[in-house]
């Protein structure tokens, strides 16, 4: 229906409690002004447009009224507060000299000043540069020289390493215990930016496609569809819902959808600065949290805390896991404790990465079947690809490419790494995503590896993924990473395994997978190591493992 006025608009659908509208963010406003005349308060408007700012989208996308937005150890703040801070931050930058398209950096943890921080960016068309605060300090300065930002937000907890690093840019410094923005000048008003969401948002660091250190450009509009994404596909499952969120915010999966999707859908954000177990699932009880976002090894860990049962987890309902690989024993054991405790908490295995903003494929609420990431959400399409980029068959394994609204802007500063991740095809563009998938008649994907970790002995490819779940089949095999190595320019597989074999172990883990798998597959030794590397979400390190004891090492 075609409405030509908002107070047609209202006029039209008073006796509606509820409105799903598709419209310009200046269209909204004028019946949100409408509305808060006291007339027709009982409306709830979701916006469905994605075209808007950061900022609008999540302000306008599901109605707010004062409860609870975000909490921080004892430090809590409501909707109405929460919009009041950011207005006052965004004068401050302002102040500072900050204007659109202008970079922010902010190198901090989970505390309500950077949640604060990324809208207050959004306010003015401001891009936020998000930077793991605990960086070395020759990274951070890297980081700085490329992004090359107006301000820069540090925590106590990184001063003393970045201060002098900053370059030319201004400081404010966010303390870590207590809410504040020391060094941020008093504004008195600010330009309000309405954009059509087309404008970079966020800088993220990443490994980008091909491995290689990349800042890639996201915009508001891409970081807004992947909400609307997530609703087609899921539903209504975040709304009114409490968020433990506990993945960084420097990481597309910790901010876009545990704090900018979590906020969206006027649902409650928890922030918690660092993962540990006991204080994880003291804070899941404490607040009755419903929703959480993970990668596997938290999951592991919570289930093997002995205080992670009974009523102080029943609250629970939802639990995303991206990052790693999710065994179907995780999944079982998971959902079997969450019935022992009178939950029917689901375990959900999604697939992201950060040039399609972060989750662009995920299983739907009980629908886990072993091996798949689930499907592409909303507006995302998969295809399969052969290194000539053509269309692979169902069930073979290929490259996966990505389209739809949720894709980058590209790779800052470095136009022709960007062509050669994005792909035009049949006038299309899509992002190649380095992995290495295969995709059912039903469009369920299933990943195997990194495309840059296929192995070529003798000619036949040899997936890592194979080997080491073929290894993990034996109790005593509890993680392992195959990596490649050469001996006078010869490749070899060595099977690296954490924690203590005995050599007649080692021999077994041999023999089984020479069983299992064909002979290219069979690791020509096993050395075993008391701890991998991890990530700083958590992950294996598998960078770090190759760098050292793969292709760069001739021999033991």
């Amino acid at each position: 229906m075609i409405i030509d006025s908002a107070t047609e608009f209202i006029q039209k659908f008073e006796n509606f409690s509820e409105i799903i509208v598709e419209c310009s963010p200046i269209f909204l406003r004028a019946i949100k002004n409408i509305l808060t005349k006291g007339i027709y308060k009982c409306i709830i408007i979701h916006m469905k447009t994605i075209h808007c700012s950061l900022y609008e989208f999540m302000r306008d996308y599901h109605a707010k009224d004062d409860r609870l937005a975000v909490k921080c150890r004892n430090k809590e703040m409501r909707f109405g507060r929460l919009f009041k801070e950011i207005d006052r931050v965004a004068s401050g930058l302002y102040a500072m000299g900050v204007r659109k398209g202008d970079s922010v950096m902010l190198a901090l943890p989970n505390i309500i000043q950077n949640v604060v921080a990324v809208y207050a960016c959004s306010r003015i068309g401001a891009v936020a540069a998000m930077i793991h605060p605990l960086y070395s300090a020759d990274e951070f300065e890297a980081a700085v020289k490329k992004i090359l930002p107006k301000v820069v937000f540090l925590s106590d907890i990184n001063l003393k390493k970045f201060k002098s690093r900053i370059g030319g840019a201004k400081l404010v410094i966010c303390p870590y215990l207590v809410y504040g923005f020391l060094g941020l000048k008093r504004g008195k008003t600010f330009e309000e930016y309405f954009g059509d969401g087309e404008e970079d948002m966020f800088y993220m660091q990443s490994g980008g496609t091909a491995g290689k250190p990349k800042t890639i450009a996201l915009s508001s509009r891409s970081v807004n569809a992947m909400v609307e994404n997530l609703r087609e596909h899921l539903g209504d499952r975040f709304s009114g819902k409490k968020m433990l969120a506990i993945m960084p915010m420097f990481h597309g999966f910790g901010l876009c959808i545990g704090v900018h999707t979590t906020l969206s859908f006027a649902a409650s954000c928890v922030l918690m600065a660092r993962f540990n177990v006991k204080k994880c699932a003291k804070l899941i009880d404490k607040e009755r949290i419903t929703t959480m976002l993970a990668v596997p090894r938290m999951i592991g860990k919570l289930l093997a805390y002995d205080k992670f049962k009974g009523e102080a987890v029943s609250s629970l309902e939802d639990v995303y896991v991206g990052g790693d690989t999710v065994p179907n024993e995780l999944v079982q054991a998971f959902e079997q404790r969450m019935r022992e405790s009178g939950s029917d908490a689901k375990l959900s295995p999604g697939y992201g990465l950060t040039e399609t903003v972060t989750v662009c494929a995920l299983t739907k609420r009980g629908e886990f079947l072993e091996g798949s990431l689930g499907l592409p959400i909303g507006d995302t399409q998969a295809m399969i690809v052969d290194d000539d980029l053509n269309p692979l068959p169902a069930g073979e394994r290929g490259e996966l490419l990505l389209k739809g609204g949720q894709l980058m802007s590209g790779y800052l500063g470095d136009s022709e790494a960007t062509e050669a991740a994005m792909p035009v095809i049949n006038g299309e563009k899509w992002v190649k995503t380095g992995d290495i998938f295969s995709m059912d008649e039903e469009g369920r994907l299933f990943f195997f590896d990194r495309k840059k970790r296929l192995i070529k002995i003798s000619g036949m490819n040899v997936f890592p993924s194979d080997i080491e779940g073929v290894a993990c089949e034996l109790d005593f095999v509890k993680s392992a990473v195959a990596v490649e190595y050469a001996v006078g320019g010869k490749p070899f597989i060595r099977l690296l395994v954490e924690g203590e074999l005995s050599e007649e172990q080692k021999k077994q883990v041999v023999e089984h997978i020479s069983t299992r798998l064909s002979k290219w597959n069979t690791p020509s030794d096993v050395v075993c190591l008391s701890a991998f590397p991890r990530t700083s979400i958590g992950k294996t390190d598998i960078k770090a493992l190759e760098a050292e004891w793969g292709k760069q090492r001739s021999s033991l």
